[in-house]
C-alpha cells in the first residue's frame, strides 16, 4: 500500500537529512525548535513509518541508535571522543577479503564501522 507523504512525515525526513546521522533525542530536540507544532507522538510515528517505508535506517553505533537517510551503501568511522560519524564511501575502501570459512554463505548484507579517534581529537590525546 502506498502511503501518502504528510507534511510531518516531510518534516522528520527532512530533520534527519540536516542533521545527518541523529539520535532519537537530536532529531526531537531539532523538531522541538524548527516545528514546535509536531507533538512527540507524530515524530515518532513518522520516523516508525519511514524506517518501515525503507527510507530511512536506524543503525546501532557503539551504545547508540542513530537515523540515516537511505542513501547508497558506504560504512562509517565515529569518533569515540567527540561523537562525530563520518560516511566512508565503497569506492575509497580497498578488496574486502571475505573469509574463506563464510564463502559457501550467501551473503546479503554487510557493514563495517570503524572506532577511532578523529584528525581534531586525535591532537588532544597524543
Amino acid at each position: 500500500m502506498q502511503r501518502r507523504n504528510t507534511l510531518q512525515r516531510l518534516r522528520v525526513k527532512e530533520a534527519i537529512d540536516v542533521l545527518g546521522h541523529p539520535t532519537s533525542d537530536e532529531l526531537i530536540l531539532y523538531m522541538n525548535k524548527t516545528h514546535p507544532d509536531v507533538s512527540l507522538a507524530t515524530i515518532y510515528r513518522n520516523l516508525s513509518i519511514l524506517l518501515e517505508d525503507g527510507a530511512v535506517i536506524k543503525l546501532k553505533l557503539g551504545n547508540s541508535n542513530i537515523y540515516e537517510a537511505v542513501k547508497e551503501k558506504h560504512y562509517h568511522f565515529v569518533c569515540r571522543e567527540c561523537k562525530n560519524i563520518i560516511d566512508i564511501p565503497l569506492d575509497k575502501m580497498n578488496e574486502i577479503m571475505i573469509p574463506k570459512e563464510i564463502m559457501d554463505n550467501q551473503i546479503v548484507d554487510h557493514d563495517f564501522v570503524f572506532f577511532g579517534y578523529c584528525k581534531n581529537c586525535k591532537k588532544n590525546i597524543i
